[in-house]
């Protein structure tokens, strides 16, 4: 049995065998492979074709089939669509799409990484422990990739790059501010649009930097790193607490008063990391392919659907994870009130057989000074002296006793002996 479906990558209705789980577009020649339950295709890597071609990331199913990125693939190269850091840091870098192109004879790499919004903080322990406390600044931009990070130059973000390669003795050959008019006026742009919203001190930094190191192996290495920060501040008010010289009956002391501060955050936004990793033999001839890759990438319509589809399926989670919580606090507040109540319990009756323990103590010391001993009778205790061994109480008239000293009295059926009170 046939039916259609509808290629991800060129939209193109394509008749699909339900016995085949595999697809090629005829149209634009991309490879499927269906998901078994759904049905629906997900875009398999592929090959370049040394055209301008749409990305998707085949292996995320709340944005599978979803084009992200249209950019220029070289002839026979392989590239692999992803998302880059933690996928469920919400307040960090749930969706920063991340693409890497391979050389046939891979001889070199292409590695792009996506924009990230990041407001500055002086790296810490405490750093990772703020991550979820990330104000969200007021932009149009969308929020899905906004983290915590301590602020860099442009340089400096290089340098952070290319030792995250893992190349091995790096040195820089060249250093110099990357320059092009038309990526110049889009940033220019970019940080108008900040200053209309607010934004103070917003200032543009492009930066490409050219590395020599080694491989793993020994064979020499050639990096070369382009990216751009665009710096800002921004003037908020804080309330806080600070102890404070306040007058008193007893003259000046310190006590702890709000006090409304005035603050200046800064906040950087990086619209790309770009890297050519190669070797020093085809560094030249990948450079040339490398350009062609950063002048024809440009966001598809529809990321912001995949990003704000990501954020509800995270947002999702957290609030599964916070229930969750929720409940495994209140188990363990039941847990702690049952244990309580449960000691609280074996400590009164500890104490009451303690009380009780006393006053037989009590009335046995009573008893042994005024040498009475004490009986049970079907009126109440009964009282007799210790010379007496036995205690008897008629059944038919209860106000009746007779004690014997000894054993040798026998009272007969009308009479009951009485148990000693122990």
């Amino acid at each position: 049995m046939s039916r259609k479906l509808q290629c991800p990558k060129c939209q193109f209705l394509i008749l699909w065998d339900e016995k085949n789980s595999y697809i090629k577009c005829c149209n634009c020649g991309a490879e499927f492979k269906l998901r078994t339950k759904s049905k629906t295709p997900v875009l398999m890597p592929s090959t370049g074709r040394g055209t301008v071609d749409l990305l998707t990331v085949p292996n995320e199913s709340v944005i599978c089939g979803l084009p992200l990125i249209k950019t220029y693939i070289p002839e026979k190269w392989k590239y692999q669509c992803g998302l880059a850091g933690d996928r469920f840091d919400l307040a960090g870098n749930p969706f920063v799409v991340s693409v890497i192109f391979s050389a046939p004879d891979n001889s070199a790499e292409v590695i792009f990484t996506d924009e990230c919004f990041y407001k500055n903080i002086e790296p810490s322990p405490r750093a990772y422990s703020l991550q979820g406390q990330l104000e969200t600044p007021a932009n149009s931009m969308s929020p899905s990739f906004r983290r915590l990070r301590g602020i860099m130059s442009a340089d400096e973000l290089c340098d952070d790059i290319a030792i995250k390669t893992g190349v091995n003795r790096l040195s820089v050959i060249k250093s110099n501010d990357y320059i092009d008019d038309e990526l110049t006026g889009k940033l220019r742009n970019i940080a108008r649009n900040y200053l209309s919203m607010g934004y103070v001190d917003v200032s543009v930094d492009i930066k490409e930097k050219q590395y020599k190191g080694r491989f793993d192996n020994g064979s020499q290495a050639s990096l070369l790193c382009r990216t751009a920060v665009i710096s800002m501040g921004r003037i908020t008010q804080r309330s806080t607490i600070q102890m404070m010289p306040t007058p008193s009956y007893f003259g000046m002391t310190m006590r702890p008063q709000n006090v409304i501060q005035t603050v200046k955050e800064i906040f950087w936004y990086t619209p790309f990391e770009f890297t050519l990793l190669s070797t020093a033999q085809s560094f030249d001839s990948s450079l040339k392919e490398f350009n062609k890759i950063f002048k024809s990438l440009e966001h598809h319509e529809d990321i912001e659907k995949a990003r704000n589809n990501a954020m509800m399926l995270a947002n999702n989670a957290q609030m599964g994870m916070a229930q969750a919580s929720a409940a495994s606090f209140d188990r363990q507040q039941r847990i702690v009130n049952e244990t309580i109540a449960h000691t609280s319990n074996v400590q009164q009756q500890i104490i009451a057989e303690n009380s009780r323990s006393h006053d037989k103590i009590s009335d046995l010391n009573s008893e042994m000074i005024n040498e009475q001993n004490s009986f049970i009778g079907s009126e109440g205790t009964v009282m007799a002296s210790t010379k007496y061994d036995h205690v008897y109480q008629n059944t038919n008239d209860p106000d009746i006793y007779l004690v014997e000293e000894g054993n040798s009295f026998e009272p007969g059926i009308e009479f009951e002996e009485l148990k000693r009170k122990q």
